[in-house]
């Protein structure tokens, strides 16, 4: 049997592992968890998470800023309500050249900006152009790569005159890329490529975003914001498909805290409690409520090595810290069994992609690595510190690998919290020894995780690159065979696993709890939820049967 974590972990565990009070309530033969009063009228409510750190589709990162441009913004395509397959949004058709290198899209006619200036095709070679320029610092422009030119563009090799972006009319948008993306409309529905108002910008510089100056083109308009209390939006009138929207309003609470937010939705102030922000050892009592739901989907949780600074500049430090790891006590004990343990980069889940090895749980060849790099049973280690955002859960995982990290191979790691901007700046300037990560999928493609890891790409954050790898993922890019292309992504996971660059702890599942009256809100492996389609059914008691 595995050595237990120390008496005080369990203690701290177990001493919030069930929801204050029954919150059960019975009605309709089935048991819910808190309130059962409806929002007068067609009101949405919700958790967006944490305060968001930018409000620029083009530059922004993180999910609850993703939650905000979908709703305010919108691209060329947009995601099916179910199976977030692309469909069309500002463009209202497409067609594709027999060698898939060149799209052509079709805009609506009458599209404008919600200040009621038109919204062109030229607005969206602008925007994407914006994202690429090196001044712009996007963090997902890598995710523009596949456009002819865009990349030598982004890394200041060119000055973007043969970037695979033109606008012959106002009515039509020509991309044409440099090798085939079988991925790409798929990309067209991610928020970097969602375009943005030059007139605003210019007129108002990094302002632009600001609550008096903001403009979009989405199925909703940005109203009122406290700052770590709430965002509020209302339908915007100039939006293509108002008639089919269906909400009045919607109020997004910024709550990070996770008992909070789920106290809030028993309390019937949210009607939806998202993925993420139920305790964790609240998950084993949640599964008898009816509202209360489950699935797989597309995301790891891990920790980053900064590859720039000693110790992390020895793979063997790394590997030794990536094996001695039990990820099957933090999902079993620690989570609740609410997450599976996980012991590689991407998630499962894509259709003819086995992926490497996991990783696992080897503490003697862990202490074997730390002293072949000269740290016999952790002596000398200097003290290094993991960095994680505000939440409980990420602190108690952390405490415990801190734990383990003690136990297996005697060295000392100290904690370090910091709230979520200040967070995103440290790792994205390699202010860090160790780092809280994780990742969503953009896109229905193991190369949506693999492209991270990529030298220079935005979102890599580690410091580590390796030619080897990144001509295997340009290779696997160009490569038009299905099962020849998967192979060279799985190839090119087993380098970087070798590498220890991340270390994986588990693959997410959603959890989440939404009101019986909420319609439309369907679950999704990307966790995506376009609230255009969402309303409240007043009548849910007589149309239960219709709740999916």
């Amino acid at each position: 049997m595995r050595a237990l974590l120390p008496w005080l972990l369990i203690c701290a565990t177990l001493s919030s592992c069930a929801p204050a009070g029954d919150g059960g309530v019975v009605s309709e033969g089935r048991r819910w968890f808190g309130s059962l009063t409806p929002p007068v009228g067609q009101v949405f409510r919700f958790n967006l998470g944490t305060e968001p750190e930018l409000r620029d589709p083009g530059v922004m990162g993180g999910q609850p800023d993703g939650r905000f441009a979908r709703m305010v913004f919108e691209g060329l395509t947009v995601n099916d309500a179910r199976t977030l397959e692309p469909l069309p949004g500002q463009a209202r058709a497409w067609t594709i050249s027999p060698d898939g290198l060149v799209y052509t899209f079709h805009m609506r006619p009458g599209l404008v900006w919600s200040d009621g200036t038109p919204l062109t095709a030229h607005d969206f070679v602008w925007s994407w152009r914006r994202v690429l320029a090196p001044e712009t610092a996007a963090r997902n422009a890598s995710l523009l790569y596949p456009i002819r030119g865009a990349e030598a563009f982004n890394k200041g090799e060119s000055d973007g005159s043969d970037l695979g972006l033109a606008a012959p009319d106002d009515s039509t948008f020509v991309v044409t890329l440099g090798h085939p993306t079988a991925y790409f409309l798929f990309l067209t529905t991610y928020y970097v490529f969602m375009p943005v108002p030059r007139h605003v910008i210019e007129r108002h510089g990094v302002r632009w975003t600001l609550p008096a100056n903001l403009v979009g083109n989405g199925a909703f308009r940005w109203t009122f914001w406290r700052q770590n209390d709430r965002y509020e939006f209302v339908p915007s009138p100039t939006y293509w498909d108002r008639a089919h929207v269906r909400l009045e309003r919607v109020i997004a609470y910024t709550v990070d805290d996770l008992n909070t937010s789920s106290n809030l939705y028993k309390s019937g102030a949210t009607d939806w409690n998202p993925s993420g922000y139920i305790p964790s050892p609240w998950l084993a009592y949640m599964k008898p409520y009816a509202d209360y739901r489950t699935d797989r989907y597309q995301g790891t949780y891990f920790y980053s090595f900064n590859t720039t600074r000693a110790p992390f500049d020895d793979v063997r430090v790394r590997r030794a810290l990536m094996l001695a790891v039990d990820r099957e006590t933090i999902a079993r004990d620690l989570l609740k069994g609410s997450r599976e343990p996980w012991g590689r980069i991407t998630p499962a889940g894509y259709p003819g992609y086995e992926g490497p090895p996991q990783v696992g749980y080897d503490p003697e060849r862990a202490r074997a690595l730390l002293a072949q790099a000269g740290y016999p049973e952790g002596r000398g280690f200097p003290r290094v510190s993991l960095l994680f955002n505000t939440s409980e859960d990420h602190r108690r995982i952390a405490e415990a690998i801190q734990a383990m990290w003690k136990r297996d191979l005697g060295i000392t790691v100290e904690l370090s919290n910091q709230e979520w901007g200040s967070y995103l700046q440290a790792t994205q300037a390699l202010r860090y020894d160790i780092a809280r990560r994780s990742w969503i999928g953009d896109y229905l493609d193991p190369n949506t995780f693999l492209q991270m890891l990529m030298g220079g790409d935005g979102n890599n954050r580690t410091g580590w690159s390796d030619p080897r790898y990144d001509a295997l993922l340009r290779e696997a890019a160009r490569t038009l065979e299905p099962a020849q292309r998967l192979r060279m992504l799985a190839e090119a996971e087993a380098l970087a696993l070798d590498a220890a660059v991340f270390l994986p702890i588990y693959h997410y599942s959603t959890t989440e709890l939404v009101k019986p009256w909420v319609r439309g809100l369907h679950p999704t492996v990307l966790d995506v939820h376009p609230l255009r389609h969402v309303w409240i059914d007043h009548d849910w008691r007589r149309n239960l049967e219709a709740r999916p």
